[in-house]
């Protein structure tokens, strides 16, 4: 083989291990991309769940759910109207004179804080009129 064919069979070489290193830098950039986001989603993940001093919570109307999507991750001395108003807010409900909130079919006290109404971790409040009796 003459110099000239192994210098230009080195060059064509050269080239194409080039656009290897190319491609695979696009590609290390994109995985990393990847890793940034699962990572982000992680820690939104983890900002939502209850702790010792946290409570997740989601507020059940018959006008729908507050917050939309996900639990909000509320301190676990904050008093439950709180959630309420800002449901009442989001879901514009105009009239909540008389609504009762209840936890697993337990009435609870909104004005008093998840702890002092003994309610830890993930918590669906459902809020809404009592049910009234009916019959004749």
């Amino acid at each position: 083989m003459e110099h000239g064919d192994e210098l230009q069979q080195a060059e064509a070489h050269l080239k194409h291990a080039e656009a290897d290193l190319e491609g695979a830098q696009t590609l290390e950039h994109a995985a990393e991309h990847e890793v940034e986001e699962a990572l982000h989603e992680i820690r939104d993940i983890e900002s939502d769940q209850p702790d010792a001093h946290h409570v997740a919570v989601e507020v059940a109307t018959t006008s729908g759910f507050y917050p939309d999507g996900h639990p909000a991750r509320v301190p676990i001395k904050q008093p439950v109207e709180v959630e309420l108003a800002k449901a009442a807010k989001a879901l514009r409900l105009t009239d909540t004179t008389g609504w009762i909130a209840t936890v697993d079919k337990r009435i609870i006290n909104p004005s008093v804080s998840y702890e002092a109404n003994d309610l830890t971790g993930c918590v669906v409040v459902d809020w809404g009129p009592p049910e009234g009796g009916g019959g004749v």
